[in-house]
């Protein structure tokens, strides 16, 4: 029987600083995250609240010590990680990741919630950049929710779907071809509704394209790997799971695009959650192993309609692989006996619907949207890019080799305020929505109720002075002489329904460890 597909989305966002040439894009990384954390009551005297690297371990891999890279643990000290980290009444984390900011969701069931956490993210991040202006008045931070800066570089929107330990084990330790054969053909074809869009190409076997499905396809260099800033790959190996490790398991994906239509991230986190429910319920029976895992991926990329060679001789092309996927969705959601992905009927409408829009879109080859149905365009980030791009191209001659439209390319991801491309097009109705702002507005300051980011968030806004130490698994509370952990190994527990009332019945943290050790004693 699968678990719940608990999920979570880091998001590297790009930086661009303006007005002060003495700040590097780290130094105003961090201050941006300090100017929110001050905002928040969070750099108040007396708070000091250590974001906890010592259950981290990105150098260990799951396929055993023969993979496992031999790299000293960093040390960081405490004024480092103060400057570098915050822990979010949300249940959030935002920090420094090297030389940008990053904003990671917290814990979701579904995918619905998932997309609006990430887009709370967005309304976080330009509070903070107002925050940073008011105290710098000549100081101008931008920054984009996107995935390449065209100087060959690419920063991540990696997604983390809790799995089932014993499920997780058979597929990439013992039997990694099981994997090759159901996971890695959907997440190779799922560009078709999860790409972002690219203008140009950043690999030699792209080099002739004009235009991309996918942003992060182009540095896509393996099929199995540890690493996340070379040799990346498909299904990223670390051995990381910040969850009980007898039950449970993380998988962490980083070939995605970030998403800024919420229809694509949507559909891109629901698909991929019930795709993985149904190989941990072994309910995928066909072998649609690829030849070529990863020249499949910029095949994709780079044509939408390219034929792709399967192991077994046959060729398909990437809808039909998708359609393979959704029918037997639609087949494992009449079944009665598992607890299915929530929101999956919603999740196999949207999934239809795209994959019939895309049957009956034409484009051309030199990327023009030909005809009609164009109702399959403000779902898909790609689509809406390439109709915005190709509207300012047919008032210049229709080249792709301009400048400008790589500026816009860029512009379509300012998350920073008015000036982003797409949030005018979604103000203007171009972009279908699958949330309201009330469904974002509540994330921005409130955790999820049914995961444990409900349990972390409710002390990080309750008890910031006594929160001592904290990250995914564990929350630590500083009582004068002696320090108390709570363990938080399960994704599904400290939701709201199982600690709301505690935390309404506690002045401080040792009562609320006393309640808990009560309520456990009493079961």
């Amino acid at each position: 029987m699968s678990v719940p597909k608990v999920v979570g989305i880091e998001q590297e966002y790009a930086i661009s600083v303006k007005g002060r040439g003495d700040l590097s894009p780290f130094h105003a990384s961090c201050f941006l995250v300090n100017a929110l954390a001050r905002d928040l009551g969070l750099r108040d005297d007396g708070v000091k609240m250590l974001w906890d690297y010592g259950h981290e371990t990105p150098y260990h891999d799951i396929r055993g010590e023969l993979f496992r890279k031999v790299v000293g643990q960093e040390i960081v000290s405490e004024s480092e990680n103060l400057r570098i980290n915050v822990a979010l009444p949300n249940g959030a984390r935002f920090y420094t990741d090297h030389a940008h900011p990053e904003y990671s969701t917290p814990e979701c069931i579904s995918a619905r919630d998932v997309v609006a956490c990430d887009k709370a993210g967005e309304v976080i991040l330009r509070r903070a950049i107002q925050l940073a202006h008011s105290a710098v008045p000549d100081m101008q931070i931008t920054l984009f929710k996107n995935n390449v800066d065209y100087q060959g570089h690419s920063y991540g929107s990696h997604e983390n779907y809790l799995m089932d330990r014993q499920a997780h084990e058979d597929h990439l330790v013992r039997n990694p071809e099981k994997i090759v054969s159901t996971l890695v053909p959907f997440l190779v074809t799922r560009q078709i509704f999860a790409g972002a869009g690219k203008v140009g190409s950043e690999a030699p076997e792209t080099r002739d394209s004009s235009y991309q499905v996918s942003q992060r396809a182009d540095y896509m260099e393996a099929v199995f790997g540890l690493e996340t800033m070379y040799a990346r790959p498909i299904i990223n190996t670390r051995q990381e799971h910040h969850a009980d490790e007898r039950r449970f398991r993380r998988l962490h994906l980083i070939l995605g695009d970030a998403n800024m239509c919420e229809c694509a991230a949507f559909l891109k986190i629901g698909s991929t959650q019930i795709v993985l429910q149904m190989i941990e319920d072994a309910f995928l029976d066909e072998d649609l192993s690829l030849r070529d895992p990863v020249k499949s991926l910029k095949q994709v990329s780079a044509d939408f309609r390219s034929r792709l060679d399967l192991a077994d001789g046959r060729s398909l092309e990437p809808l039909e692989v998708q359609r393979k996927y959704l029918e037997k969705a639609q087949q494992f959601s009449l079944r009665k006996d598992v607890d299915h992905v929530p929101g999956i009927a919603k999740i196999l409408d949207v999934w239809g619907s795209v994959l019939e829009g895309l049957q009956h879109l034409r484009i051309t080859t030199d990327f023009a949207i030909d005809e009609d149905p164009l109702d399959v365009v403000p779902k898909l980030d790609w689509l809406l890019k390439l109709w915005l791009l190709n509207r300012y191209r047919e008032g210049k001659g229709g080249k792709w080799d301009l400048q400008a439209l790589r500026v816009l390319d860029l512009q379509y991801h300012n998350v920073s305020g008015v000036s982003g491309i797409f949030k005018q097009l979604e103000s203007e109705g171009l972009s279908e929505r699958i949330l309201n702002d009330a469904d974002i507005d509540r994330f921005i300051s409130t955790p999820p109720p049914d995961t444990r980011a409900y349990f972390r968030g409710k002390c990080v806004e309750r008890f910031p002075r006594e929160v001592y130490l904290i990250n995914w698994e564990v929350v630590g509370f500083d009582h004068g002489n002696v320090n108390r952990l709570i363990p938080l190994l399960d994704p599904l527990s400290g939701t709201q329904n199982h600690v709301e009332d505690l935390f309404e019945d506690c002045e401080n943290s040792k009562e609320l460890i006393k309640s808990i050790q009560s309520r456990a004693r009493a079961r």
